[in-house]
């Protein structure tokens, strides 16, 4: 009944673009963006239904409280950065992967980016090839858990701090030697006798497995946990889902996953809020997607708002992470960024994917001293490491810094 008397309501940017809109009741979806947002705002088709935005804010969409004379539904305006959610997507469209940015003082999302995509406006005539291609129907942002590789390190980095054995060294020789398996650095690299900031600026695989192991598995399951890992989170948009999996604290199991392999998986907006937590001194913000709801008489009847989760950890051992990540940064030799030269804070991560292939992550903030934005990217299905990404990321801080 609604569809046949009201006019869709629009979806904007946080700045008033129009990204979906409509001009009569049971008219066809206009879409600004047909590729950019299509795992973001999803389609609205009398066919298949809707998806995205257009599925979970379908009921104030569809009808509100609206003047007799023009029955419209309700406008949604979300956190999102029209240009900088296209500019996310123009630089991963040529491989599979995603690009999340946060503002890391607020928890607004201000692009949720995923490849591949598809046109959202040829969903009717195209539905048979859409709907048969891998992976275009599910955000890799936020709906496609994956192995995370070294930026796991940045979890057992708080268990290593908060039992404080930062300072004792670890002999890497390169590989370890866990219940018969022989599990090396990527490379093949040793690093000798290096302790907590060398080994995770180097990266080192043996000295992640060695800290876990001497800590044991239920230290590292209670750490994972605080971070949500394994945990269903609802937000404003979508429920959150990761695997965190360390079976019968069996040591390869524990050993691998300190390093980010194992059984876990977990999606880079889960990241991404798990480096927001650090740049925020321990406390985790909820992301939201929405900023506001506004009927069709033009009161605001739904308002997004800063909320914060949990605490992962206290100040100074965020403080303690935060400062290897500024080194890190410095070793990947990521560029300043913005007028004021800011430097980026960071960790990446290559997961091998057992087929040949790598999960490539780098996750970041910046400024590294005075954090505000939080970007994370990855690249799946590849033979590239983390460190590849660094332009993406560069690029779309010097975008938030020249707006700001």
């Amino acid at each position: 009944m609604y569809e046949k008397e009201y006019i869709r309501g629009s979806i904007l940017d946080r700045t008033g673009k129009v990204l979906a809109s409509s001009e009569k009741p049971g008219g066809q979806r206009q879409y600004t963006y047909s590729r950019s947002f299509s795992g973001l705002t999803g389609y609205y088709s009398k066919i298949y239904g809707t998806s995205g935005v257009e599925k979970t804010m379908n009921d104030v969409l569809n009808h509100s409280d609206s003047p007799k004379e023009m029955k419209k539904g309700a406008d949604v305006t979300l956190t999102i950065d029209a240009d900088l959610q296209v500019q996310a997507y123009k630089a991963i469209q040529d491989f599979t992967g995603s690009v999340v940015v946060l503002d890391a003082q607020s928890g607004e999302i201000l692009a949720l980016a995923s490849s591949p995509s598809f046109d959202v406006t040829s969903v009717e005539d195209n539905w048979d090839e859409i709907s048969q291609k891998e992976g275009v129907l599910l955000s890799n942002a936020f709906q496609n858990p994956v192995a995370p590789g070294s930026v796991f390190k940045l979890i057992t980095s708080k268990e290593i701090i908060e039992a404080g054995i930062e300072d004792e060294k670890v002999n890497d020789k390169g590989f370890l030697k866990v219940n018969g398996q022989t599990i090396k650095n990527y490379g093949g690299n040793a690093y000798g006798k290096i302790s907590f900031r060398e080994g995770f600026v180097k990266s080192s695989n043996v000295y992640f497995m060695d800290r876990a192991l001497k800590l044991g598995g239920l230290r590292l399951y209670k750490t994972g946990k605080s971070f949500l890992l394994g945990e269903e989170i609802s937000l404003d948009f979508t429920k959150l889902k990761s695997n965190f999996d360390l079976k019968n604290y069996e040591d390869n199991i524990v050993a691998t996953t300190a390093f980010g392999q194992g059984e876990t998986l977990v999606t880079p907006l889960h990241m991404a809020m798990i480096t927001q937590s650090i740049a925020g001194g321990g406390k985790m913000l909820k992301p939201y997607l929405f900023r506001s709801v506004v009927n069709a008489k033009g009161k605001t009847v739904e308002e997004g708002k800063t909320e914060e989760l949990v605490e992962t950890m206290d100040e100074k051992t965020a403080g303690e992470i935060c400062d290897v990540m500024k080194k890190a940064g410095e070793s990947y030799g990521l560029s300043l960024v913005g007028d004021e030269g800011y430097e980026i804070a960071a960790k990446t991560g290559t997961a091998e994917r057992g087929d040949g292939t790598n999960n490539a992550w780098l996750v970041t903030f910046a400024p590294a001293d005075e954090p505000r934005y939080v970007i994370v990217a990855n690249h799946l299905k590849t033979e590239k490491i983390g460190k590849t990404l660094a332009p993406v990321v560069e690029e779309l801080y010097n975008t938030l810094f020249d707006h700001s």
